[in-house]
């Protein structure tokens, strides 16, 4: 008895093949896509504000503070000033502030004998000889901090020499007159007012003229 085997046409195996390939190709579909991410918007980092470091009176970090000037402003009664500066590391003009304070409050202008200004050198300090554009300069006995003096009366405005101080001397910015309380406290010295000066900052590069002569 004969068997019939029964041959395809060609169009039959093109059909049998066709979806085979097709489903080989999409096996790898994947391997063509391509993903990528998008950064969002609110993830940007902020930008940082411009408060100046060390500043706590303007808002910036006192952690960043390693210069403290301690200062007055104190008018002759005319167009000019005296100027009060004890300036130095941190923790050196901290220890010494009490000191500050009893000799700036001893100071009087006119002066006691009919001199322009006089003061009264606190307990462990003593004067030091004369220097140029200082009236006195005074040191502690045991020589652990920096000079406290009074310079020579010069003319200039309140704000322009405490952003002088603010910027040769503790390195922080600029302020307005708005923003003098922040770093100003009206004292009494007698019969005159004067302005002390507190600033903590991280150091400027100091090397500054004395205060504005003739501006």
């Amino acid at each position: 008895m004969l068997s019939l085997i029964h041959r395809p046409s060609r169009r039959g195996w093109l059909v049998l093949v066709l979806p085979c390939l097709f489903i080989v190709g999409c096996g790898n579909a994947d391997d063509g896509i391509k993903t990528y991410k998008v950064a969002n918007p609110d993830d940007k980092a902020k930008p940082d504000d411009k408060k100046g470091p060390g500043d706590a009176g303007n808002g910036g970090d006192p952690g960043a503070a390693k210069v403290r000037l301690l200062g007055a402003i104190i008018p002759t009664g005319g167009e000019t000033s005296f100027f009060v500066k004890f300036v130095g590391p941190i923790e050196k003009i901290d220890a010494s502030e009490k000191d500050f304070d009893a000799f700036l409050n001893s100071i009087r202008v006119p002066g006691e004998g009919g001199k322009p200004i006089s003061w009264t050198v606190p307990a462990g300090w003593k004067e030091a000889p004369a220097r140029a554009m200082r009236i006195v300069t005074l040191q502690k006995v045991d020589g652990s901090v920096p000079d406290l003096y009074i310079s020579e009366p010069f003319s200039g405005g309140l704000l322009q020499n405490v952003n002088r101080w603010r910027k040769g001397d503790a390195g922080l910015p600029e302020v307005t007159e708005a923003d003098l309380p922040s770093s100003t406290k009206e004292v009494q010295l007698g019969a005159t007012k004067a302005h002390r000066v507190d600033l903590r900052g991280p150091g400027g590069k100091g090397g500054m003229m004395p205060p504005f002569m003739g501006k």
